[in-house]
């Protein structure tokens, strides 16, 4: 992992709004040599797929890889339950890290969101959240 990007998520907190700049692998292209003259690429295929995520940074998590997390979406649908989008982006890919607000969501829904993305489910009721039967008061 590139050092400046150690140096600066030590600088993003839970709760802030980021723009993560980032190299997405999972994808390739394959061209006619024809097409790549046109394009302007001379020889081989293009891998690497420049992207942009936004979304609130709730953590760097993985035992084995780390890995960026971000809040993208948040769905309410009643009060007790509710959906969240979640962008998870390996530390080795990624290029810039931009705070763009800090504190955007509420340490107690960050929370809420961590507890959700490690154990998979999460209830929220009255102050008080359940995952996977354990009950948690929330501070």
């Amino acid at each position: 992992m590139n050092k400046q990007i150690a140096k600066r998520l030590k600088d993003v907190k839970p709760g802030d709004l980021v723009c993560v700049e980032w190299l997405d692998a999972s994808r390739g292209r394959i061209e006619t040599i024809r097409g790549l003259h046109e394009v302007g690429v001379a020889d081989g295929a293009l891998i690497d797929s420049p992207v942009k995520s936004f979304g609130v940074f709730i953590g760097v998590f993985g035992t084995r890889s780390k890995h960026v997390v971000l809040v993208a979406s948040v769905w309410n649908h009643t009060l007790d339950y509710g959906q969240v989008d979640t962008t998870i982006i390996p530390l080795g890919v990624i290029e810039k890290v931009i705070v763009i607000a800090v504190k955007a969501m509420d340490l107690q829904s960050v929370k809420l969101c961590q507890a959700a993305f490690l154990m998979g489910r999460c209830f929220h009721f009255l102050k008080r959240f359940r995952i996977r039967g354990r009950k948690f008061q929330e501070a």
